[in-house]
């Protein structure tokens, strides 16, 4: 009777699994294909941002992870703003030549950006270019002064070394040598103190050179921040958009799924006082875009179901 039982429970649960639904198997020759287009299409229009400003999307690349969904990774121009936080002496490292885009041709028009912020951008790539100019100005007289105040060292122990010679000689010379050393030390004692008010006034105006170095590199960091926030905003209107006129192009796609977009080395954090480049991720549910593609929900409202963060 309790055989019968198991046999039974054994045939109803091989029955439940046959009659569980079969996940369709992503058609990956599709996907690629479907992929390559959404990667020239975005690059047609975040390329928009490298005319004008420092920091724009310089390459996509573009993965799939089974059951996960699809990652864009977009490699970032950022010449005059990370550079901000990893700004060393005042040299900033030379820029990355960009990578020619791989553009996908769309007709004129299928594409609408909106850049009215020319002002804006002005003002903020001149004060970066102006922070720039002032810093790398303010090191080099920085490192002058340094040498300088090296030098004074070296003059001042040479002159404290003869001092010293004087000194000893003194206490074992007859009188008349001793009015000769004793006019000796009187000269040593005026340039000593002509070098000490010298140092006085380099070191002076080497404190006041920092400050100012750091106030420009303050308005640097400013200005490279203005630039992020303007960048974001028109990346993610452009991103918004591109998804939900031609997100429907990603038909190999399950809908449980997700579209990832991946900034590389966007954001900075200060971990134990390093500045530490992070990653700027956002993840779209497929099954959103989608929605927003068929006007259920406003693209407004897929960039507010969005998950944004930094790793």
């Amino acid at each position: 009777m309790k055989m019968s039982k198991r046999i039974c429970a054994l045939s109803a649960l091989v029955a439940s699994m046959w009659a569980l639904p079969i996940a369709a198997k992503t058609d990956m020759n599709a996907l690629t294909g479907e992929l390559e287009i959404m990667s020239s299409i975005l690059q047609t229009a975040l390329k928009q941002d490298s005319a004008r400003g420092r920091l724009s999307v310089r390459n996509i690349d573009y993965t799939y992870l089974h059951g996960q969904g699809v990652v864009f990774k977009m490699t970032m121009n950022s010449y005059g703003y990370r550079q901000v936080f990893a700004f060393i002496d005042g040299h900033p490292s030379v820029p990355v030549a960009p990578i020619a885009p791989n553009v996908f041709h769309l007709k004129d028009g299928d594409i609408d950006i909106h850049m009215d912020e020319d002002e804006i951008e002005d003002a903020v790539e001149e004060a970066m270019e102006r922070a720039e100019y002032l810093s790398r100005e303010s090191s080099s007289k920085l490192r002058s002064l340094g040498e300088k105040l090296r030098e004074i060292s070296w003059e001042q122990r040479e002159y404290e070394r003869r001092r010293r010679d004087l000194e000893f000689e003194k206490s074992n010379s007859d009188n008349e040598r001793k009015e000769d050393i004793e006019e000796q030390l009187g000269e040593l004692n005026t340039e000593l103190k002509k070098l000490q008010a010298k140092r006085t006034e380099i070191e002076r105006y080497k404190t006041k050179t920092e400050t100012e170095r750091q106030a420009q590199l303050q308005q640097r960091k400013e200005a490279a921040e203005q630039e992020s926030k303007r960048f974001l905003a028109n990346f993610e209107q452009n991103l918004g958009q591109v998804l939900c006129r031609y997100g429907a192009g990603l038909k190999a796609l399950d809908d449980k799924e997700y579209v990832n977009f991946v900034l590389s080395d966007f954001d900075s954090s200060d971990r134990h006082a390093q500045q530490i480049s992070q990653d700027r991720v956002y993840v779209f549910k497929h099954s959103d875009i989608q929605a927003c593609v068929k006007d259920k929900i406003s693209q407004e409202r897929l960039l507010q179901n969005t998950q944004v963060y930094a790793f």
